[in-house]
């Protein structure tokens, strides 16, 4: 009888310890990733921020730090589009650089769906790939997209006005050969911006 009860408080010893381990262990991992939070979030203002003083390679790697701290992002990976857009300063931006862009502004969207900045990044980037008539139509949707998204992600860059968004969204037209719609979002460009003169596109443009 007496061995029973000293197994049974062995046993009970035994489970106490383990579940203070688990304790400990579920604190841990809860305190791991709060921390590896705040630091993915710091590491998407230091890439920002160097993209602002375009310190692209600088921006790119601090993209980087935060997705491998935090994989759900959405806005790192957006941040690591544009940083592929723009790392090289170049007019001709090279197809690997634009399919890097591509699965990262893909990625941004997936990550979150209201990312606005990242629909514009994607339209972008399809509108400077111009492998077909197809970019041209998925920029627009993209664009479309952007538009109903979440606005406070817009205007943080490279773009400063939906003005600009409208005239991409004109050119993609133009290059489809729609020159009725293009006209018609270049005088809605008009409307919203002083600064851009009432223009008319006559021809069409021919894809590469």
């Amino acid at each position: 009888m007496l061995f029973c009860v000293q197994n049974s408080k062995r046993t009970n010893l035994a489970f106490t310890f383990l579940t203070c381990l688990i304790l400990v262990s579920l604190f841990r991992c809860g305190t791991d990733r709060e921390f590896e939070s705040k630091q993915a979030e710091q590491n998407l203002a230091k890439g920002w921020e160097a993209y602002h003083q375009q310190s692209f390679a600088e921006s790119l790697l601090n993209f980087e730090r935060s997705i491998h701290l935090d994989p759900d992002l959405s806005d790192a990976y957006n941040g690591l589009g544009w940083s592929h857009l723009s790392i090289l300063q170049t007019a001709e931006i090279p197809p690997q650089s634009l399919d890097l862009a591509l699965m990262a502004f893909e990625q941004a969207i997936r990550s979150d769906k209201k990312n606005a900045d990242a629909w514009i990044g994607l339209a972008n980037t399809l509108f400077l790939r111009r492998k077909s008539a197809t970019d041209f139509e998925s920029a627009i949707l993209a664009l479309d997209s952007g538009l109903t998204a979440d606005s406070s992600r817009l205007y943080r860059h490279d773009y400063q006005s939906v003005s600009d968004v409208y005239t991409l969204k004109s050119l993609c037209y133009l290059y489809l050969g729609q020159t009725n719609q293009a006209n018609q979002w270049l005088e809605k460009v008009t409307s919203v911006s002083t600064m851009v003169p009432a223009l008319h596109l006559e021809l069409p443009v021919q894809i590469d």
